[in-house]
């Protein structure tokens, strides 16, 4: 009987340390995927060969598996290009809202040349998160394509990224 006791409370203590082990234990992924954007944006020229483009736009996001954390997620995006003699450079904030509602916050820069089609290539980084995606890190790289303007003062683009994440849950 002594024996079964004592079984019983080892049991219970190594359960009790097992969930707080995998509570601080890290969930991970990878991915790839396309981003697809619209909004409105505002230009301020700068003489002869300098443009300041301000935007701001909304997207969706889907993964390549059709699965996965960023699958389905909406985005909300404040940026800026500085533009010399065609040469972009790029950079700015995301807010991507999870199918749960919880939100990754996410910055960005880039570079690129204006043409047919403009192209901007670069890096992001995740910079936090809220709810099950609190202490969210990594980041990635993308590859953005402006299309035709769907109105005057509006833009329309898609991105293809890669991407790595690891959230690590709070010490509590």
């Amino acid at each position: 009987m002594r024996k079964t006791i004592m079984a019983l409370m080892l049991t219970t203590v190594l359960s009790v340390c097992a969930v707080s082990v995998a509570a601080e234990m890290a969930m991970e992924g990878t991915g790839s995927g396309t981003g697809y954007y619209t909004g409105v944006l505002q230009m301020l020229p700068m003489g002869k060969v300098r443009v300041q483009i301000n935007y701001e736009g909304f997207g969706v996001m889907t993964l390549d598996g059709g699965k996965g954390l960023f699958h389905n997620s909406s985005q909300h995006v404040l940026g800026g290009m500085h533009v010399v003699k065609g040469a972009i450079e790029d950079s700015g904030s995301i807010v991507i809202t999870l199918p749960s509602g919880d939100k990754v916050f996410m910055t960005y820069r880039g570079s690129g040349k204006m043409g047919k089609p403009t192209i901007v290539k670069g890096t992001f980084t995740y910079v936090g998160g809220t709810g099950k995606v609190t202490g969210i890190e990594g980041g990635g790289e993308f590859t953005r394509y402006a299309l035709q303007p769907p109105a005057k003062g509006k833009f329309a683009s898609f991105s293809v990224s890669k991407s790595h994440w690891k959230i690590i849950a709070p010490k509590k």
